[in-house]
């Protein structure tokens, strides 16, 4: 499937990798020195997003639709991320899909991220004091 942006292209030809998104953000969040994760729900044209770990790591989880109980925990008991994003840097994640778009009731709804069947939600967290900065596209 091929429902998110790319890399920016240079003049040469080559891929730019290791850049920021070559797109505006659809919406922007900061976590600063916060104990307990924070969870979003991602909207319906989103199909990346960018995770910025500020003073320390961060952890990043994807959260199902079903999940009642949606946060991310990075302690040695109960771990339960997806990612971790280590201290200074920023990665970029394609959204993955979580249902079978074809078997999805959310097919036929406007949106790359229902048409696909893409996680509607994810949760992040700093590891200790830190600030996590979160970026939709």
């Amino acid at each position: 499937m091929n429902y998110t942006p790319g890399v920016p292209i240079g003049n040469n030809g080559a891929p730019m990798t290791s850049q920021v998104a070559p797109i505006p953000a659809v919406n922007r969040y900061s976590s600063e020195n916060a104990s307990a994760s924070s969870v979003i729900s991602l909207t319906s044209i989103t199909s990346a997003i960018e995770i910025a770990a500020v003073g320390g790591p961060a952890v990043v989880r994807w959260i199902k639709t079903s999940d009642t109980q949606a946060s991310v925990v990075s302690a040695a008991s109960g771990a339960n991320f997806d990612h971790v994003i280590p201290t200074g840097t920023f990665r970029r994640f394609v959204v993955p899909i979580e249902v079978n778009p074809t078997t999805n009731n959310a097919t036929g709804s406007l949106g790359t991220n229902p048409a696909n069947g893409l996680y509607q939600r994810v949760a992040y967290k700093s590891i200790g004091t830190a600030s996590v900065l979160a970026t939709e596209y």
